[in-house]
């Protein structure tokens, strides 16, 4: 794996590769010798060299599929109460932006499988995986999550077409008491989900919409910023009971 250092000052911030001396538009960096506290100075600005986190990593991967923004995978974290150790599932894949923060949480004693069926979709997420340090904690599999063969699983994700043809698949794989979790743009997708989790005996926890905005306040004068994303998709969660 690659390491990464973040340069932090209190306006800017900048996720480097150690090792090398780059060009930015701050000025050049020589990240060759680089700790952790250290303070760098360039033409332009004064940094701090901190750790960086998941999501400063996350920022720095490639996107090919449309993913799941930290805004919305930490709406599963937090209902869900996931922690160190779990057993997940997890399709498709598209860039392994949701993996990769699920893979973060559950920690070493734990494990992400991941599944995406679409080859380009599925090299752009494992080397993604791969940049963030987590390629022992995400398992990724070029397959159609039909083939999955985990089973007692404390959490299921989806982020797929017709997510609602997995729910009986999601209800076999989970333990008891265990999460499934869709993830959808369009709410019609969602009705049919629960639909399928009412049929299948799931208690159901809610569906979810999470907007945020961003302000901003520059001399005295405070307002929401005037663009941004607002509506990214749906969650509807459910609990696996008999």
């Amino acid at each position: 794996m690659q390491e990464y250092i973040l340069l932090l000052s209190s306006k800017n911030s900048l996720l480097v590769k150690k090792g090398k001396v780059i060009n930015t538009t701050f000025g050049k960096i020589d990240t060759r010798n680089i700790e952790i506290g250290d303070i760098v100075e360039t033409k332009k600005e004064i940094f701090v060299a901190v750790k960086p986190t998941i999501t400063d990593l996350i920022k720095k991967c490639r996107r090919g599929a449309q993913v799941v923004l930290p805004k919305d995978a930490c709406q599963i974290a937090a209902i869900t109460g996931m922690r160190y150790g779990w057993r997940c599932l997890d399709a498709g894949s598209g860039s392994g932006f949701l993996a990769i923060f699920l893979g973060n949480i559950v920690g070493g004693k734990g494990r992400v499988y991941t599944y995406e069926k679409r080859k380009e979709f599925y090299e752009i997420a494992k080397k993604n995986i791969e940049m963030c340090g987590l390629e022992k904690v995400v398992k990724i599999r070029n397959e159609d999550v039909l083939k999955a063969r985990e089973r007692n699983l404390d959490l299921i994700t989806l982020d797929l077409k017709n997510a609602h043809m997995l729910v009986e698949m999601a209800k076999k794989k989970l333990k008891t008491g265990g999460w499934l979790v869709v993830y959808s743009p369009h709410i019609e997708e969602q009705i049919r989900v629960r639909e399928e989790m009412e049929k299948h005996g799931f208690y159901i926890y809610a569906t979810i919409e999470n907007i945020q905005r961003r302000w901003k306040s520059l001399f005295g004068y405070t307002h929401p910023e005037p663009s941004g994303i607002l509506h990214t998709g749906f969650m509807t969660f459910g609990r696996k009971t008999l």
